[in-house]
């Protein structure tokens, strides 16, 4: 992940976060699905979307926390 988008991550507020989370499962289920299919061009997609949703719910974790 691009430090650009940490930055812009770190930005956002927790319902904005959720939001990305949201779509970045679902884009990810959609990877998943299609993947045994169709033949993928770019086969680590998978693992940068599983840890851009890591490293996105550990950030609202932490703005969690730290707000209460």
């Amino acid at each position: 992940m691009k430090k650009k988008d940490m930055t812009a991550f770190h930005a956002m507020k927790a319902p904005e976060l959720s939001k990305v989370i949201q779509e970045t499962e679902r884009t990810l289920a959609e990877y998943l699905i299609n993947r045994y299919s169709k033949q993928s061009k770019n086969v680590h997609e998978g693992t940068a979307m599983r840890r851009k949703i890591a490293v996105i719910k550990t950030l609202l974790n932490q703005k969690e926390m730290k707000h209460d």
